[in-house]
């Protein structure tokens, strides 16, 4: 027997829900052309509204008899036995879910144990060493307290000491205040706070430079700002090339104005040959170090650790790097502390102090023996007939302009050493920028240079697109008369570079340009300068600056300067140069090819399509440093 069920009863029924399971409706027969056409004269057809899900066995069916009236249930007996194998196969798969959530469970209860003893033996060790933390606070708020205890003892020792020595006019007061300089670190300068109104930031920082200097009338794109930022941040030498009057001083002194900072410009004379013409020299007749410009600008810097300070070293290329800097450099080179800086030898000072102490003792005996009191004068010692004997007496002198020179000479050795000392750390606070012109009149950095600085090429800014620039500027809620003032330490601390890790994307792209390319010409390009573009790329990505324009600014920097060559002639693998120029400045291209130019001064592959073609015009020549 077949069964219709009307479409507008299935949908109906389908909307409750049940679509598995049992359903019971009441039925009439099927209209008799239908039950002819199926060949099935018991066809029925579902009654309008009374298909509905089965959900239990109704009482009245179970005495519903099937067509012999035989006491048997028929369709109760079936639909029971339709219910018992439903339910055999639901309690099968109920038991074997039931079976997998117990496996879970005891997995679960085996990695909770494994953990609970994890837990345990973590709150053990973090009990012990809390234990040990506090037992090293207590030991080191016990030590700050002994060793200020002791400063402030040493400060009224020396402050006491202090006091006598002026009176005795052997320092002036002011000498007294660089011996002991005030604690207080209150930033006094005017204009905002970088932390506070940029939420340290170094591209809005870039950005509220730029509108700042916009405002009075000097002109820098935002991507020269940012790869700048960059390269302080680095603490490498950096070295600002271009014509005269590109721009290259002014944008350190520009700079330095715009974030609070303070710039020294030092001009750098041809007849620079040693480390004495950038430093100074001491004189040993008159026991007193003459610093030059460059030290009194360190000394300066040390004074004053919070503010960021810029040396500019001016037409750097005046004289002979490699002569007066190298030794410089060299101590550059530490990364892991700030370098040391030798003056002059530390007996000089260590006698200084001797004598110093031996005239203190025997002027204070010499006041006793006369009765004169602490807060005697030496002019009061010298008119004193008594105390003037006795002190030449002491002092094994006989004669009172022998005294007058003795005191001479400690004035200016104590003088001398409390300006300059005999060495010191090269301030942290401090980043030298070179800036260079290339013509007739100057040197070509040498190789020993160049493989650790960093070029930054400055063009004619007249042929600079001012609309573009104009473009760029962001609006600032803030008095752009005012500096965004800066610390040291939002520029960064000298690190070591990061490691040389081959597997490193970057690296391997390094490797390939050095070895596939660069050695062939002749380019040296080291583990050095690996590891300075790694740290490049790094303080980019910190600056907001993207890999492929870092990738471009490296080769900017690093690689390009070095190019100085003939390109006729074969190289060390038997290539011709030009051939392995252009090679390099194809696979730059494919390299950089999604370079965004918003983020770069210039474009490495089109600078290298530049210097190849110039040096057709130049007897084959290739130069990055001639136009």
């Amino acid at each position: 027997m077949s069964v219709f069920v009307p479409p507008s009863e299935l949908r109906t029924y389908l909307k409750t829900g049940q679509v598995d399971g049992f359903a019971v409706a009441e039925l009439d027969l099927s209209p008799l052309i239908e039950r002819t056409s199926r060949a099935d004269p018991l066809a029925c057809m579902v009654r309008p509204n009374t298909l509905e899900p089965l959900s239990h066995i109704p009482e009245s069916w179970w005495h519903i008899q099937d067509i012999q009236s035989a006491p048997l249930p028929f369709i109760v007996t079936k639909v029971r036995d339709a219910v018992e194998d439903l339910v055999r196969r639901e309690t099968a798969q109920a038991g074997e879910k039931l079976q997998a959530m117990r496996e879970e469970v005891e997995a679960t209860v085996d990695r909770k144990a494994v953990l609970d003893d994890e837990y345990r033996r973590i709150e053990v060790e973090i009990g012990q060493r809390t234990d040990r933390i506090a037992a090293l606070e207590a030991e080191f708020a016990q030590r700050t307290s002994t060793l200020q205890n002791k400063f402030g003892e040493l400060e009224s020792f020396f402050r006491e000491r202090g006091e006598r020595m002026v009176a005795l006019n052997l320092v002036d007061r002011a000498d007294i205040e660089k011996v002991l300089p005030s604690q207080t670190t209150f930033d006094a300068r005017n204009g905002y706070h970088f932390g506070k109104e940029l939420e340290g930031s170094l591209e809005r920082l870039a950005s509220y430079i730029q509108a700042f200097l916009w405002r009075k009338g000097v002109l820098f794109t935002r991507a020269q700002l940012l790869d700048f930022i960059t390269l302080l941040r680095t603490n490498d030498l950096i070295v600002l090339a271009g014509d005269s009057g590109s721009g290259k001083t002014s944008l350190v002194k520009s700079f330095a104005q715009a974030v609070g900072g303070r710039c020294t410009v030092v001009p750098v004379k041809p007849n620079w040959t040693g480390s004495d013409d950038l430093l100074g020299y001491y004189n040993p007749i008159e026991r007193r170090y003459h610093p030059s410009q460059f030290l009194l600008a360190l000394l300066e810097a040390a004074r004053e650790p919070q503010i960021p300070h810029f040396i500019c070293l001016d037409e750097m290329n005046l004289a002979r790097v490699e002569y007066y800097f190298a030794d410089f450099l060299s101590l550059l080179e530490t990364r892991s502390q700030a370098p040391w800086i030798h003056l002059y030898s530390s007996t000089e000072e260590r006698q200084a102090i001797v004598d110093n102490k031996i005239f203190l003792t025997l002027e204070e005996e010499a006041r006793k023996r006369a009765g004169l009191g602490d807060d005697a004068s030496f002019c009061e010692i010298l008119m004193n007939d008594q105390a003037n004997l006795e002190l030449r007496r002491l002092a094994g002198f006989q004669e009172a302009d022998t005294l007058l020179n003795y005191h001479a000479k400690i004035r200016r050795s104590l003088s001398g050493m409390i300006d300059i000392p005999a060495g010191f750390r090269f301030p942290e606070n401090v980043w030298i920028i070179g800036a260079i012109n290339v013509d007739e009149t100057t040197h070509y950095l040498s190789p020993k240079i160049l493989d650790r600085a960093h070029v930054m090429r400055f063009r004619n800014p007249v042929l600079m697109d001012w609309d573009e620039v104009e473009s760029e500027l962001q609006a600032f809620d803030l008095d752009l008369q005012l500096p965004m003032n800066i610390l040291s330490t939002d520029i960064g601390s000298r690190a070591e570079y990061p490691a040389f890790d081959q597997s490193d994307a970057q690296v391997k792209l390094l490797i390939s340009l050095s070895r596939d390319y660069l050695d062939p010409l002749g380019i040296e390009f080291g583990m050095r300068a690996i590891r300075q573009s790694l740290n490049y790329i790094l303080k980019a990505a910190e600056a907001g600056i993207g890999t492929i324009a870092a990738l471009n600014n490296v080769v900017v920097h690093k690689i390009l300067p070095k190019i100085i060559l003939d390109v006729e002639k074969a190289s060390s693998n038997g290539q011709k140069r030009r051939d392995l120029l252009i090679g390099l400045r194809d696979s730059l291209a494919q390299t950089l090819v999604q370079l965004d130019r918003s983020q770069v001064t210039e474009s490495a592959v089109e600078s290298l399509d530049e210097l190849i073609s110039r040096s057709e015009s130049n007897n084959g020549i290739a130069n990055f440093w001639t136009r």
